[in-house]
């Protein structure tokens, strides 16, 4: 990778999940990223005292909910700084146990028009943490759900679109999906940590926005994201 001559900015739907709150780790650590914008319905503690650079680095937007996502008017007055920003990052999951409207909402409509917005903002990149069982014909609904919402962004007019499809999470604190379970009893090489999806997401995108990679949207496996994961470790 280039040194870091060039500076990008972010922003982060679902930060306050596992994989989230890891990437968000990642991007205020990272040199690569100048701005980092997230949209929380709470704070959490681990943003809370944080040194003067990360402070000054990460912009908290608090909002009820994410009905947000579908006004550019309403975003670009809660962004408030007149930033081009290059990628947008969604890690937003929600649980079918929790009723099917909430779980379509989360996991279809939120996501949609995350990657909807890209095109209004003008943002090059959307990043997406899908699932490995994603797939729009599927019987599950939690599978056919994730897959409708998948082939809906990849509809979209954005330059990049990225869909990150891990295996079962390991360390979500107690709120694995169903679906995940199911995908891990089949075998262990679908596990994956949310380190290894966060640092897998920053990676692909600092190779995007660097050029380093072909501009075509993509899916990426399991093992893709571990790989990534590794190149970035080895930064």
């Amino acid at each position: 990778m280039e040194q870091q001559s060039k500076k990008f900015n972010a922003i982060v739907i679902g930060a306050t999940g596992a994989v989230g709150r890891e990437l968000v780790d990642y991007l205020l650590d990272s040199p690569y990223y100048n701005k980092v914008s997230i949209f929380v319905r709470r704070v959490i503690d681990r943003w809370i005292d944080l040194p003067e650079g990360k402070k000054e680095k990460l912009h908290i937007i608090e909002v009820d909910n994410l009905d947000c996502l579908s006004n550019e008017k309403e975003i670009t007055s809660l962004l408030n700084d007149n930033l081009q920003y290059d990628v947008l990052f969604n890690t937003l999951g929600s649980r079918v146990g929790r009723g099917n409207e909430e779980f379509y909402k989360v996991d279809f409509t939120y996501v949609v028009n995350s990657c909807a917005l890209c095109e209004k903002l003008n943002i090059s990149h959307f990043s997406n943490c899908s699932a490995g069982n994603a797939d729009k014909n599927s019987c599950f609904y939690y599978s056919k759900v994730k897959g409708q919402a998948e082939d809906e962004c990849l509809s979209q007019r954005v330059n990049y679109i990225s869909i990150f499809r891990p295996g079962v999470i390991m360390d979500r604190d107690n709120d694995s999906r169903c679906g995940e379970k199911f995908l891990g009893f089949f075998c262990c090489c679908w596990r994956i940590s949310s380190k290894e999806i966060a640092m897998g997401m920053m990676i692909d995108d600092i190779n995007y926005q660097l050029g380093e990679k072909e501009q075509k949207s993509i899916r990426i496996s399991n093992s893709e994201i571990k790989t990534l994961a590794q190149k970035g470790n080895q930064i």
